[in-house]
């Protein structure tokens, strides 16, 4: 029985499932303004959980994602671009946003499915310009959970400040 995976798998599943219920009121203009001035739009977000998700995949597995998916994603050109910010002209279908979603933690967690508790402790290194680092596969998954539940505090604090408020 692999007790850790299973509680790692019910805390993805937990974090999106919150995070998706949250933003389910926007329509797709909502997600695609800025919901205050300065900041990323809400949408941005959202695809920049999937987008490092593909990342950390490629990371954790050692196999490349399909580049399709990271388009989809806006991987590296829309939140926090490594160069310049280049949006999508048009608000995405609110369809767009869960699908790309969907897909990446579905591909994220297949994988994770097929380790067993004894190899989230095995390191993967990631290659740097300043320095390669190692991270276990434990801290990784981990990782995921936590970058969307912080993530979901911004976007969250953002859509009261807008009055983007359930009404």
């Amino acid at each position: 029985m692999n007790d850790n995976i299973q509680l790692l798998k019910y805390m993805l599943e937990d974090v999106r499932e919150v995070t998706m219920k949250g933003v389910s009121h926007l329509s797709k203009e909502q997600l695609f303004a800025e919901p205050v001035k300065g900041e990323y739009p809400i949408g941005a977000y959202l695809m920049h959980l999937a987008e490092c998700e593909i990342y950390w995949l490629e990371v954790i597995s050692g196999n490349a994602q399909p580049e399709e998916l990271k388009k989809r994603a806006y991987a590296n050109v829309w939140y926090d671009p490594y160069e310049t910010s280049v949006p999508p002209e048009t608000a995405p279908e609110i369809t767009e946003y869960k699908e790309v979603l969907d897909l990446a933690r579905k591909n994220f967690l297949d994988y994770v499915l097929t380790l067993k508790d004894s190899e989230l402790a095995e390191n993967v290194t990631v290659k740097r310009e300043r320095g390669d680092i190692q991270f276990s596969k434990k801290w990784i998954i981990y990782h995921i959970i936590e970058h969307e539940a912080h993530h979901r505090g911004q976007m969250f604090m953002l859509m009261r400040m807008a009055g983007m408020n359930k009404k």
